[in-house]
């Protein structure tokens, strides 16, 4: 995996604040997830040391579910960071495209329900997806990022068993495990070593009814280069960065690139599109194959003049339209477009192809030309394309602020949470401008700038899940 310079690092960034939709900037929207790992976390580490978000000239950053591999940097929950206080008043008409959601637990009560956000040692949860209604699948961390065992906590019990220890390959120093994903019978996970330069990662499996781990093999080069992965009933799957697929028997053995997969990204085994679907530089190229890997049946995506981003899964597509998400079913029927909502070129589809957005919770501006948060705004949306239902996700605190995370599965997970008691304390002071980050070759500013950093504080008891395999 080849890095990128802290210049290129910048001008990543610059293009990102430049594309962002008002008034809901992401920062980070239009970074590779999973294609430069290494340069994501150096993003990390800048805006998120010990919990801190900086935020430079009063702008608004967010930041929504960018931090998913482990790596041992960085923040856990995607940040929201507000920059004017939520009880002003405004003194401007609100702003336009304003829809008024619901809470989930609200619209979906059954799917909603509270978690401790630690084992009983004190190792922390951190979510992957839903095994059923009742049955959520996690990870326990014995420090940031590293994930030591899977449990399973059924929200009927209040209960959590173990399912299977993640041991690290013996002499292999820096390891992390990345994503899991579940099968009919198994439960895969990848791990590698993020932090130097190695283009190895590997591959383990556990019978979905628990057990002991056992590891599949080892890749390197470009086949190490993962971007999504899958499990069959006989093999690991997964597709690389610049396309394609692989497979490897879970018994071991060499790995083999499938048959027709050519430029192929996987969305969730056996399925697979011809554009990746993680934010990338390539984000908004629209989505023209769905393609059924095992049949090797392909079908067409109608994609409409003007839209963006078009990601599909077997039956739904979301894209950009303007200022608003469009909907539609893979052959062009049903469309509609949803004003007030972002995809900011970011947010994947989630399980059962559920859309996930950004939404604003800008109401006006002050004296001072700041905007003005609104508390009760969520943070982001959860849309169910079958029933045209939207529920709210998050909890802003007082100062518009606010985090959320999505389960860390390979394929699009049924998890969406966040912590209630969680709180953001902003502190603004003037800087150097020159020790602003700049583009390569910019000139250096002179005087000062508004700096700001919001602090994470609180929380760390609960954690509030949305399980959408539990909604009707």
């Amino acid at each position: 995996m080849s890095d990128r310079s802290e210049a290129e690092l910048i001008r990543a960034l610059t293009r990102a604040a430049d594309a962002a939709p008002e008034p809901v900037g992401d920062l980070l929207g239009t970074i590779d997830r999973r294609r430069r790992r290494r340069t994501r976390r150096r993003v990390q580490s800048a805006l998120a040391v010990a919990g801190v978000v900086a935020v430079i000239c009063g702008g608004t950053a967010v930041a929504r579910g960018v931090f998913s591999n482990r790596g041992g940097e960085g923040q856990i929950l995607a940040k929201t960071t507000a920059t004017a206080d939520a009880s002003a008043r405004p003194t401007g008409a609100e702003e336009p495209g304003k829809i008024a959601v619901r809470p989930a637990a609200e619209v979906w009560p059954a799917a909603v329900t509270k978690i401790p956000a630690k084992a009983a040692d004190g190792w922390k949860y951190r979510p992957i997806t839903g095994l059923s209604a009742t049955e959520l699948l996690l990870t326990a961390e014995s420090s940031f990022e590293k994930a030591g065992r899977l449990e399973v906590y059924d929200t009927a019990t209040r209960k959590s068993t173990v399912l299977a220890d993640m041991p690290a390959p013996e002499g292999v120093k820096g390891y992390y495990a990345q994503d899991v994903e579940v099968g009919a019978e198994y439960i895969a996970w990848w791990g590698e070593t993020p932090n130097n330069s190695d283009k190895w990662a590997d591959f383990w499996v556990v019978p979905r009814t628990g057990g002991t781990a056992k590891r599949v093999g080892e890749v390197t080069g470009d086949l190490s280069r993962v971007e999504r992965i899958g499990v069959a009933a006989d093999s690991v799957v997964w597709s690389v960065i610049d396309g394609g697929i692989y497979r490897m028997p879970l018994t071991g053995g060499s790995p083999e690139k499938i048959e027709g997969t050519d430029g192929l990204h996987l969305m969730s085994w056996p399925w697979a599109a011809d554009v990746a679907q993680e934010a990338g530089e390539d984000w908004e190229k629209n989505q023209t194959k769905v393609v059924n890997v095992e049949e090797g049946i392909i079908g067409n995506v109608d994609a409409p003049d003007g839209v963006q981003g078009l990601r599909c899964g077997e039956v739904w597509c979301y894209g950009k339209e303007k200022e608003a998400v469009m909907v539609q079913g893979t052959g062009g029927l049903e469309r509609k477009t949803l004003p007030g909502l972002s995809s900011m070129g970011g947010e994947r589809p989630l399980a059962r192809e559920f859309g996930f957005f950004g939404v604003s919770g800008v109401v006006g501006r002050d004296a001072q030309g700041e905007e003005i948060e609104d508390a009760q705004v969520p943070l982001g949306v959860v849309y169910d394309p079958e029933t045209g239902t939207m529920a709210g996700i998050g909890k802003r605190d007082r100062s518009g602020g606010g985090s959320y995370g999505t389960g860390t599965s390979s394929s699009p997970t049924s998890i969406v949470y966040w912590d209630e008691d969680e709180r953001q304390v902003e502190e603004c002071k003037m800087v150097d401008a020159e020790s602003v980050p700049r583009p390569s070759g910019a000139p250096a500013p002179t005087g000062k700038t508004r700096s700001c950093t919001t602090t994470q504080k609180g929380g760390g008891k609960e954690l509030t899940v949305v399980n959408l395999l539990a909604v009707p």
